[in-house]
């Protein structure tokens, strides 16, 4: 669990061990970095769902600094939600948001070349009948408008989505606009939202506009007792064999579970490099145990068709740690919130789990109270 790899970093401070080498080839965890968003954006939970979950990945961004005459270069990535989106990058973000694959028939657009990044993107949202077009033209480099963003949203979720009753209409989006009966139904769902009385449907939209709509149509599409069952032996698994894997320093088992049950975020910061350890890492003198206490339990959540979460609770353990002069032992509660997403193979895998905030808060007074009466 992410807090047993707290611990193992702290210890690593301390310099009784050095580092391994990790495995797994997985995006680096700057990539998950992004500055430019922060907990009070309006749109920040939507963001960090999709930037950890891999459904956007965000620019990256290099800063380089001087310091004693060293050179240190730092990566990390930019969401940039105010600034406009085109139809392509738009239409790319709905394709991975839904895992759609390209069906029976698809529209050739004369200005989508198949040498273009985003042709399998158009491709696949053509065949699903989620874009038509405009006389023969996708016209990919054009910024999205508001109704052409609600629009297709509609079209993509209308299948796994139970649109209500449009109790709402906008006085600048008429019966005869194309985009009526999306807008007045995403309305009623609370996927989109206007100014007041206007919808402002011609506005160009804005990339935080993008993936907070499709993110709000997510959270509406209805999961299965099979998904509920499937997140909760995922996250059961994750949990049981981590910490009897990393005990046992066993790298290779330990890459296989990340592989299995873990995606994002929470893949790359499992197989981080400055977090694997093993016997041979340890200087002369120096061991450690982890041991859980007790019985921890597994409680799906909100399930979705795609997004999910699960309560870990009672998650304990005793990490003991020895070296030639200090030993202590601390005791951590790892419990927390898994949230997880449903892959394109549909399989349900871990991609964040947000440890309790009580965790948080008493980790650096326990190892206080340990250092201070360690032997």
């Amino acid at each position: 669990m992410k807090a047993i790899r707290i611990v193992l970093a702290f210890v690593l401070s301390l310099g009784l061990f050095s580092v391994s080498t990790a495995s797994a080839a997985v995006k680096p965890i700057d990539r998950y970095d992004f500055w430019d968003v922060d907990p009070s954006h309006q749109f920040y939970d939507a963001i960090e769902r999709f930037i950890y979950s891999d459904l956007i990945d965000g620019y990256v961004e290099k800063e380089v600094e001087v310091e004693d005459g060293e050179t240190y270069e730092y990566s990390f990535v930019t969401v940039r939600p105010n600034e406009n989106i085109t139809r392509a990058q738009f239409t790319k973000i709905l394709v991975n948001a839904l895992s759609l694959k390209a069906g029976n028939k698809s529209v050739e657009f004369s200005d989508v070349k198949s040498s273009r990044w985003y042709y399998d993107y158009v491709r696949i949202a053509s065949s699903n009948g989620i874009v038509t077009g405009s006389n023969g033209k996708f016209n990919p480099d054009a910024n999205i408008t508001r109704d052409q963003m609600a629009a297709m949203i509609y079209r993509a979720f209308k299948g796994t989505v139970v649109f209500k009753t449009p109790v709402k209409t906008f006085k600048d989006v008429p019966a005869t606009s194309f985009a009526y009966e999306a807008v007045t139904k995403s309305a009623a769902n609370g996927i989109i939202r206007g100014y007041g009385d206007l919808f402002k449907p011609h506005e160009k939209a804005t990339r935080g506009q993008a993936i907070v709509m499709i993110d709000r149509a997510l959270q509406q599409e209805a999961g299965t007792a099979d998904d509920r069952t499937a997140v909760k032996e995922v996250v059961e698994r994750n949990t049981a064999e981590e910490s009897r894997l990393m005990a046992a320093g066993d790298l290779s088992g330990l890459d296989a579970l990340y592989k299995e049950t873990a995606t994002g975020y929470y893949l790359s910061l499992a197989t981080d490099e400055s977090l694997m350890f093993t016997e041979d890492d340890f200087e002369e003198g120096v061991t450690y145990s982890i041991e859980q206490i007790g019985t921890h339990t597994v409680s799906p959540g909100t399930v979705h068709k795609r997004f999910a979460q699960a309560r870990i609770d009672n998650l304990k353990y005793k990490v003991s740690f020895t070296a030639p002069d200090m030993s202590f032992t601390i005791n951590i509660d790892a419990s927390g919130t898994a949230h997880l997403k449903k892959g394109s193979d549909g399989k349900w895998k871990i991609y964040n789990i947000v440890l309790d905030e009580e965790f948080e808060e008493t980790l650096e007074d326990e190892f206080a109270a340990a250092a201070a009466n360690a032997s």
